[in-house]
């Protein structure tokens, strides 16, 4: 990849998911015009990359940044279906693939994500002073998970917010680093 390109994309995706947190960390919601917005960006950046390049042609970048994009949306979707993200985050996942064009970026970038929300999780929990609530209910949910009972526990008015669009934030500016500008980090997975 052109280092001009991968850094016309890396800056575009940490603008994305910088604002993405922003939006999550003051609202707890990323908004559509955001992560739409991004997405069409991503798309008509890739039809001119293509256009330009001496390498590749507009179809190639194209077909390139819509599949990368499905990769995030569907991946995402499925978790969205099953109640543990919410559409934002789907969202924004969409946009990761199509400005970066790179299944390995939203592979990277949902990877490093899930550490990163996790470890968001744990400090919520003790910040808030929940984490014997939460222990009691994972137990609880393990115990129930052998039986024909039902193990879903709906979240309570008590609940806390995780504000998973900073997670992806910090997830896509790693994933970028690797993939968009072959930084190789200390513990760079096997995608790179």
């Amino acid at each position: 990849m052109d280092d001009a390109v991968a850094l016309t994309r890396f800056g575009a995706l940490s603008l994305l998911l910088v604002a993405a947190a922003v939006c999550d960390l003051r609202t707890g919601r990323v908004f559509n015009r955001l992560t739409y917005t991004a997405m069409v960006l991503g798309f008509a950046g890739a039809l001119v990359i293509g256009a330009i390049s001496e390498t590749t042609s507009m179809m190639t970048e194209a077909q390139h940044s819509v599949l990368a994009w499905a990769a995030g949306m569907i991946g995402f979707a499925i978790i969205f279906a099953a109640g543990g993200l919410g559409g934002g985050d789907v969202k924004t996942m969409g946009a990761v693939g199509a400005i970066s064009a790179s299944w390995q970026c939203v592979l990277a970038t949902a990877f490093y994500g899930f550490i990163a929300g996790a470890l968001i999780a744990v400090f919520v929990m003790i910040r808030k002073r929940l984490v014997k609530r939460t222990a009691s209910r994972i137990y609880r949910a393990l115990l129930l998970a052998g039986t024909r009972q039902s193990v879903a526990m709906p979240a309570g008015k008590d609940s806390e917010h995780v504000p998973f669009a900073l997670a992806l934030c910090v997830g896509g500016i790693l994933a970028g680093l690797e993939t968009l500008m072959d930084v190789r980090l200390p513990w760079s997975p096997i995608w790179q």
